[in-house]
């Protein structure tokens, strides 16, 4: 399998642009039947975790302003480091009726070459247009030893550098550790009121060391240039916003003056962080941010960056 990172050209459902870079991420895109596999899908997010995986399902994510298959399943499949696909058909009256989307999403995955587990159940039949393709039969009893050996294959056969399997949430604790910066815990009603401005844009907050300056950190690997570009435009307008009221507020007695200064001493060291694909997609935005008026302090990183980061802590 050819392990060189490649992009996707053309968008398959006629939007503007694609640019997702195929198996770009340490994910896992699984697609089944939400009525269905349930000791599966336990059985396969514990077995992914344990490896440094992160297990994604179409059902999982909430991405306010982003098509939703694009943003939920084409550039999942697309970023997936491989995937697995529970091809269980629903039953109905004693019928065997295959699943339409997983039958899509199977089809996107196939479409897009990407390595792909598949799965059924012992007890089932094979819909006749993927009947020729290498699909691993299980039992409830034997489910998680074939499992392992099929994920443990598709790491070795996937895997684009030596790097030692870390759980992405780990990767990233490690990475704002090395920058000085904390996960903050949310914990007052001042912080929860930072924290929420913005929460529904992506963005988590963090914390220096001293726990007086706050970072707002987009995670977003996953999104394209202008859907990027459009979060962080809505974040500082929010931001400015908030900031402009704080003299009407303390003008009619809604805030105190030492709260106001406090919050205009917040707003005016607050910074934004962002975690992009990759090293064109962070030069990229990092162009397109010069063409945009910016009031705060922004700083763009790669996967590459936060992998280097980490290594050199060792």
């Amino acid at each position: 399998m050819d392990k060189r990172i490649r992009r996707n050209e053309y968008c398959i459902i006629g939007q503007p642009r694609c640019d997702f870079a195929f198996s770009s991420t340490r994910m896992c895109f699984i697609a089944y039947g939400y009525g269905e596999s349930t000791l599966e899908m336990t059985i396969l997010k514990k077995l992914l975790d344990e490896r440094g995986i992160q297990p994604v399902e179409a059902g999982g994510n909430l991405l306010p302003a982003v098509n939703a298959f694009c943003g939920k399943i084409c550039s999942k499949i697309i970023t997936s480091q491989f995937c697995i696909v529970l091809i269980n058909n629903d039953e109905n009256k004693n019928k065997e009726i295959p699943n339409a989307n997983v039958n899509m999403e199977y089809g996107l995955m196939l479409g897009f070459n990407k390595y792909v587990i598949p799965f059924q159940r012992e007890s089932q039949k094979l819909p006749f247009n993927v009947a020729g393709l290498d699909t691993i039969k299980y039992t409830n009893n034997n489910f998680e030893q074939k499992a392992i050996l099929a994920i443990d294959q598709a790491i070795k056969g996937t895997s684009q550098n030596s790097m030692e399997a870390v759980n992405p949430d780990q990767i990233l604790s490690l990475f704002l550790l090395a920058k000085k910066a904390l996960m903050s815990e949310i914990a007052s009603d001042g912080e929860k009121t930072i924290f929420n401005l913005g929460r529904y844009l992506g963005f988590n907050l963090l914390n220096d060391f001293s726990g007086m300056k706050y970072t707002y950190l987009g995670n977003f690997t996953s999104f394209r240039l202008e859907i990027i570009l459009w979060r962080l435009k809505m974040l500082q307008e929010i931001l400015d916003g908030r900031r402009s009221s704080i003299p009407q507020k303390v003008g009619i007695g809604v805030a105190t003056n030492e709260q106001g200064e406090l919050a205009e001493s917040i707003f005016k060291t607050a910074e934004i962080w962002i975690i992009t694909n990759s090293a064109i997609d962070k030069q990229h935005l990092n162009e397109a941010l010069k063409s945009i008026p910016n009031s705060y302090r922004i700083t763009v990183y790669s996967l590459e960056d936060v992998h280097r980061e980490i290594q050199n802590l060792k």
